[in-house]
């Protein structure tokens, strides 16, 4: 799975979507697998994983009352990444990225 710098904008928009108790979907430009996650009524979520680029398959999965902390802490993490990604990303060829390794230069 890839990251680019704007899905890290989208899902900053998808921890709104979802504090505000609605359907949020991630990564759906059909490049990598999406993720769909929908609150229910008894304040837990139900996250799907769509691998509409591979395989086709979808699996879904209950996770129950997630603590109330957890958008924000979704944010702290998020904002961590965006500290860090310039410095402890590289750009392997125009437009591809990983994390780095020891020895990167």
């Amino acid at each position: 799975m890839t990251l680019l710098p704007e899905d890290l904008e989208e899902w900053e928009e998808v921890l709104a979507t979802l504090e505000s108790g609605r359907l949020a979907t991630w990564l759906d430009s059909g490049r990598t697998p999406s993720m769909s996650i929908k609150p229910d009524e008894s304040g837990g979520l139900w996250v799907s994983v769509h691998d509409g680029p591979a395989s086709g398959v979808t699996v879904t999965v209950p996770l129950f009352l997630p603590p109330p902390a957890w958008v924000g802490q979704q944010r702290a993490l998020l904002a961590h990444v965006r500290e860090v990604y310039p410095r402890e990303v590289v750009e392997t060829s125009p437009g591809a990225y990983r994390w780095r390794r020891d020895g990167d230069t």
